[in-house]
């Protein structure tokens, strides 16, 4: 994902595999020299190379590569960054017998002059084909510093993003739409190394990472002009290359033997069939749709679907406007506020049961939503990126990390009624905040029920119950364990809006965050029979739920032996309190164990 650039690549090594561009494995192989590991790790960042160079050779390359850095940064106020997405007969990698004047002069410095200048001329001239759009050059509103924190870009050297949509070859039902790509250039790697790229949205492909970021292959193969060096033109040239033969691209067969080559033919062929399912159900229900509005591209939202409130807050954007349509229930955790309309309300309503009545296959939004749908699979993501949006200024004020820097979402429809889905047990979101607006039907019953954050010492503890209202939606964190009352009577649907941040992701509060032992044993309405693992020691099962013969037996047993040690620790001063009551491997809590988060994981 996007990262600072001492953050990236070689920068702090051992958290390598989330802050930079990464080699790809052959999935199926084991995890040692020639070996190789399951499919979605990547490898480590020399060990094709390895492979391929006698162990002096490889010892002087070391030597080189150390030389190199030791020259820059005598050379430079500000380091230049070492990192291997180049290869030795690129500019600015010392050669056996240069001098370090040598190295230095090939080397060039960033300019943001120079980059607006790039970025004007391309614009102006004639697009290639398979070049859709190219947007402005701006500066994102936070990075990923050194420490592991959000930090603003720096004006003057970054890091600064350009979209663009490129396309595979044309007719190509896989990849031969347009995708955007954002591209970010880093003042320790453009134009000698690399920019950043980032599949934005949806998209399916073997060989780039779970955040669609490219992966190290990529960049050694990257096209350079005559002197060695990136322009954005021949960026997006190689991204095309790279949807219409990715494996041609990497040069695989310079790199690995045939049998390694023929197994990453095959994961991407697999990928290639999910991203053609994806897009040829797209096509389909374009002829289809009742509301031809709602998918225009580029998507606009009209004045008469918002209700005038939120409106006039997201024009105005100031802090007291968005507080004048806020209700806070829970402070600095759970809102609420009015987004859409009635009319909007119905007319996706009906947009949404017409995709039901199309027949056209739907994937399930996640897994404990077993009638939802994906709204980013039926063509209507270009419409929520910019609900997220016009949603980002108030996700940043009301919770400042996890609301700053969205780039990404995972937004479904899920519906409860009876026969189908009646509730939701309690969970976490995979989201850094979740945005949940109610579109109706009538329907009584089916509360929002809320618990503490995760890992919190009242992770498992009630906290409020809310009630939804139609065109209403409720804002918290995606760590905030909630779960849904069974719907009484009528028919409830509800747009779900996961809103990621990678920047955010990258933290280290958000990598590492902290879990505490419970203040005490949960409340009842708190535990998941999904996710908790001592489920049973606090409440029954659903029908259909509970593990059956001995195994039932014990967990009988252990609440009444839970519920004794509860009592005792409360009434001994000197006894130590849930620190010591739930244990991990004997019905544990799972706050207390990152390993079982209960995120509700999306499929894509």
């Amino acid at each position: 994902a996007f990262v600072s650039p001492r953050r990236s690549l070689l920068a702090r090594p051992t958290r390598q595999a989330r802050h930079g561009p990464q080699d790809l494995r052959v999935p199926g192989e084991e995890a040692q020299g020639t070996s190789w590991e399951s499919c979605g790790q990547q490898p480590n960042a020399q060990q094709m190379q390895k492979q391929a160079l006698p162990q002096a050779q490889q010892q002087q390359q070391l030597q080189q590569q150390q030389q190199q850095l030791q020259q820059q940064e005598h050379s430079s106020k500000r380091p230049r960054m070492e990192d291997n997405s180049t290869n030795n007969t690129e500019a600015g990698t010392m050669e056996p017998g240069d001098k370090p004047s040598q190295v230095e002069a090939a080397v060039a410095a960033f300019s943001l002059k120079d980059l607006e200048a790039e970025v004007a001329a391309l614009k102006a001239s004639p697009l290639p084909p398979y070049i859709g759009e190219v947007g402005d050059l701006y500066r994102p509103s936070a990075v990923t510093d050194e420490n592991g924190e959000l930090a603003k870009a720096d004006p003057e050297i970054g890091p600064f993003d350009l979209e663009a949509t490129v396309r595979g070859k044309e007719g190509d039902e896989a990849y031969g739409y347009f995708f955007r790509v954002t591209l970010r250039f880093d003042a320790d790697l453009w134009p000698d190394k690399l920019a950043i790229v980032r599949f934005r949205g949806v998209f399916h492909h073997a060989l780039t990472d779970e955040h669609n970021n490219m992966t190290m292959p990529f960049y050694r193969s990257m096209k350079r002009d005559s002197k060695k060096r990136c322009t954005i033109a021949l960026v997006l040239e190689s991204i095309h290359d790279f949807l219409v033969d990715p494996l041609a691209m990497w040069n695989v067969d310079l790199l690995i033997a045939p049998e390694r080559a023929m197994k990453l033919q095959k994961a991407v062929e697999v990928h290639r069939g999910i991203n053609q399912d994806r897009m040829d159900i797209i096509m389909k229900y374009r002829k289809q749709a009742l509301h031809k509005e709602l998918f225009e591209r580029p998507a606009c939202w009209k004045e008469e679907w918002l209700d005038p409130g939120f409106l006039k807050a997201y024009r105005s954007n100031c802090e007291q406007t968005w507080r004048s349509i806020l209700v806070e229930h829970l402070k600095g955790e759970v809102f609420s506020l009015p987004i859409f309309t009635e009319k909007f309300c119905k007319l996706l309503l009906d947009e949404i049961f017409n995709f039901y009545d199309s027949g056209l296959p739907a994937r399930r939004p996640n897994s404990m939503n077993a009638y939802g749908i994906i709204l980013n699979d039926m063509g209507l993501e270009p419409m929520i990126d910019e609900l997220q949006k016009m949603l980002q200024p108030l996700g940043e004020l009301l919770f400042g990390a996890p609301g700053t820097a969205w780039d990404g979402h995972h937004c479904f429809i899920v519906r409860y009624r009876a026969g189908e889905d009646l509730g939701l047990d309690m969970h976490t979101d995979d989201s850094d905040v979740t945005c949940n607006i109610c579109l109706g039907l009538d329907f009584t019953g089916a509360g929002l029920q809320f618990c503490g954050i995760m890992g919190a010492p009242n992770h498992r503890k009630h906290t409020y119950t809310f009630q939804h209202r139609k065109g209403w939606a409720v804002i918290h964190l995606g760590r905030k364990r909630h779960g849904a009352d069974d719907i009484s009577s009528g028919e409830r649907l509800n747009l779900i809006l996961w809103n990621h941040s990678s920047a955010y992701r990258q933290t280290d509060a958000a990598a590492e965050p902290e879990y505490n032992a419970e203040e005490g044993p949960p409340d009842a309405v708190c535990v998941s029979y999904t996710h908790d693992r001592d489920y049973g020691n606090f409440k029954e099962y659903p029908p259909g739920k509970s593990t059956s013969g001995e195994e039932g037996g014990a967990r009988g047993e252990a609440t009444n032996t839970r519920a004794s040690r509860w009592i005792a620790s409360r009434s001994s001063p000197s006894a130590a309190p849930a620190a010591g009551l739930i244990e991990s491997g004997s019905g544990g809590n799972s706050s207390m164990q990152p390993a079982d988060r209960d995120d509700v994981r999306s499929e894509n």
